[in-house]
């Protein structure tokens, strides 16, 4: 993304009442002019929160912190945890180094994939079914040793006592490590355990997009009416600014038509109008129970991941 982009898009978030500025990638630490665009956003008033995954040359790491110095109730970190026992042993360390310099500024995240090789969302069965509960763990490591090493990591480093849960979902007309649609259950049975122990030592659990309430038990459903309210009903338009200038839905949907973001454009305008293409597609929830669910009835869940819907609507035509 140019400097001229990012000042267009710093407009479009000012005109949108946005308050922070959000930088994604891949990993916006290797922009050439990172630095620099980070400032001009705090210059202009935004809270900064940098997604990253850590493993970044020290130059980079020097210029966050920095900027972290600098502002440090503006700059959040949000550190997409890598997992001994899942992810390469570089990374945890890189992950490492940046607690150590960085520590109360960053926010952990853990985002669940399929493990073995990427599937194209069209992979998925038309008439998939809710899995049954009974289904056993699937992560690795487990989700009592995933929730030891966050809270380890945030007792250590004094990193913020927040972790946020988040699902691969699948691109839509596209492939990638998604979680499969038979594992859901199964994840959502781990997830309640690795909350459990997160909120056993005080760290406060946040999720992420496409989280659906059938993944969930009724005990967990009642004592957990904050996290429930996360689940179903996420899914919609994020708006994001790509480096041309134009705009996706989310990452899932970044192979859907994009919207291109006029001089006087809006968020807002860019919701209706991603909301607008994904309602004139044949959609009707990720399972086949969908369309008698009474989450869904009730209006507390829209059918699941809009990329999961489409694919399995097309499949079901074909």
């Amino acid at each position: 993304m140019s400097p001229d982009v990012f000042e267009a898009a710093l407009d479009f978030l000012e005109r949108s009442g946005v308050p922070d500025a959000r930088l994604l990638g891949g990993e916006p630490l290797l922009h050439p002019h990172f630095g620099a665009l980070a400032r001009r956003a705090l210059e202009r008033g935004f809270a900064l929160t940098v997604m990253t995954g850590g493993l970044v040359p020290d130059e980079a790491l020097a210029e966050l912190v920095a900027l972290a110095d600098s502002a440090p109730t503006a700059v959040t970190v949000f550190l997409n945890a890598a997992l001994p026992g899942r992810d390469d042993a570089a990374l945890v360390a890189a992950q490492g180094r940046m607690l150590e310099v960085l520590g109360p500024q960053v926010e952990l995240g853990v985002t669940f994939w399929r493990e073995a090789a990427p599937v194209a969302a069209s992979a998925e069965v038309a008439s998939a079914s809710v899995p049954p509960a009974s289904a056993p763990p699937r992560l690795v490591p487990s989700a009592a040793s995933i929730a030891s090493f966050l809270v380890d990591r945030i007792n250590r480093y004094a990193a913020r006592p927040s972790i946020r849960l988040g699902v691969a979902h699948p691109v839509w007309h596209g492939a990638n490590a998604s979680v499969p649609i038979t594992e859901l259950r199964a994840l959502g049975r781990d997830i309640e355990q690795l909350v459990s122990l997160a909120e056993a030592a005080d760290v406060h659990v946040g999720f992420d997009c496409g989280l659906i309430p059938c993944m969930f038990s009724p005990d967990f459903a009642a004592g957990h009416p904050r996290l429930m309210a996360q689940t179903g009903t996420r899914c919609g338009p994020v708006v994001d600014v790509l480096p041309e200038g134009d705009a996706i839905a989310c990452f899932a949907l970044s192979r859907a038509p994009h919207a291109v973001l006029g001089a006087d454009g809006t968020r807002a305008e860019g919701v209706a109008v991603f909301d607008a293409w994904f309602e004139a597609q044949p959609h009707a929830g990720i399972f086949s129970e969908c369309a008698a669910c009474a989450h869904r009835a009730a209006g507390r869940c829209g059918g699941g991941c809009r990329a999961r819907q489409l694919a399995r609507a097309q499949a079901g035509e074909s």
